[in-house]
């Protein structure tokens, strides 16, 4: 599976960011101002990577899912994909062809 952050983890950064900045509010505008630009970078960065962990693609298949038999372009990587499902759920994976 991804490699994500978990809900609690999101929380925990927004309240330290808001913390951060409600502390840095008591040195006025110019510190409000700069505590805000950090904290965007920071936010940025994160979503950056957790946008980047998802994108990535497993190259070993999980061994409940057989290959449908479908395959596409994948327009956004530019690779061509192979459909997977498990057939007990039903639920549909999309993998990388490897050939």
């Amino acid at each position: 599976m991804f490699d994500t952050p978990d809900v609690y983890s999101w929380l925990t950064w927004a309240l330290a960011g808001l913390g951060f900045v409600l502390g840095l509010q008591i040195l006025g505008v110019s510190g409000l101002f700069t505590a805000l630009v950090l904290v965007l970078l920071v936010v940025t960065g994160a979503a950056y990577l957790a946008g980047s962990r998802a994108r990535n693609v497993l190259t070993r298949p999980d061994p409940r899912f057989k290959s449908t038999g479908e395959v596409f372009l994948d327009h956004a990587s530019g690779k061509v994909m192979r459909v997977h499902v498990d057939k007990a759920t039903g639920e549909r994976r999309y993998w990388k062809d490897n050939g």
